[in-house]
């Protein structure tokens, strides 16, 4: 069977998905097979990357990444400082893994495993992500500083409250999901999962730990939303094997990541 190549069936030269039209419904962009979007990007994001809808909070700050490392690739169309593997702060697997990924979703073009620059798709999708960045980055150049200014780092980010909102919505969905909470008069977080018990699963709070503040608490949240994909397994590790176990394991984790972003006044966010 013969693969079409994008350019044979899409005008490389125009931004990704320029194909997408209205038809005065809701949300407001439809695909060649009837899905509605509510933008260009998270119809890439879903429907080219495969991404699940939990993971729309991360849709933007990912993206930003990748613009970087394809604009990184080829400098012709987007102007960047970095090379690429600036972009990865030395993490060489973390570079590895990302440019078998971009070769293996068609985004970059050659031989090797690896390829070479980017492909037909690559190309248009990059210029779809630089005209299409978030208002809060439009201004800084795409690359490391962008990247950094998408992910709340400081828990004294006045966005940080609005980022984890996004959060919320996004994990509403899960089985297990780590929520914000107030224990004894003081900032907590708890885990929460659903469907649990015998003949009439209830939800259920697994896990719970309790901050100095809001700041503490609402930067170790973001580390955690950072790892949204390990939620399951760290819900079921909870229920099944008690909350000291998910205790000790959270702790070595933080530990290895070099913890969370710095609380206000500049020390480090810390757990109680």
């Amino acid at each position: 069977m013969t693969v079409l190549e994008y350019s044979d069936i899409r005008n490389p030269q125009l931004p990704w998905g320029y194909w997408l039209h209205q038809d005065g419904g809701h949300p407001l962009l439809v695909d060649d097979e009837g899905r509605r979007w509510s933008s260009v990007r998270e119809a890439f994001w879903v429907a080219r990357l495969g991404m699940r809808s939990e993971s729309l909070a991360f849709m933007d700050s990912e993206l930003e990444r990748l613009t970087a490392v394809l604009a990184a690739m080829d400098r012709r169309r987007v102007p960047i400082a970095e090379a690429a593997h600036d972009i990865f702060a030395g993490e060489r697997r973390f570079e590895q893994f990302y440019r078998l990924w971009l070769h293996g979703v068609g985004l970059t073009a050659g031989h090797g495993s690896f390829g070479g620059g980017l492909s037909d798709e690559g190309g248009a999708a990059l210029i779809m992500l630089a005209a299409t960045r978030p208002s809060r980055v439009r201004y800084v150049g795409v690359g490391l500083e962008a990247i950094s200014t998408m992910t709340p780092r400081d828990a004294s980010d006045p966005e940080t409250s609005a980022w984890l909102d996004r959060v919320d919505a996004a994990a509403a969905r899960l089985q297990f999901r780590f929520v914000r909470h107030e224990l004894w008069r003081k900032p907590s977080i708890a885990l929460v999962g659903d469907g649990l018990g015998g003949e009439v699963p209830i939800r259920r709070t697994i896990w719970t730990q309790t901050f100095s503040d809001h700041g503490s608490r609402d930067g170790f949240l973001v580390w955690l939303a950072e790892r949204l994909d390990r939620w399951e397994t760290w819900g079921l590790m909870a229920y099944e094997r008690g909350a000291p176990q998910l205790t000790q394991h959270l702790l070595a984790t933080f530990a290895a990541s070099g913890g969370v972003g710095r609380q206000p006044g500049g020390g480090r966010s810390r757990l109680l």
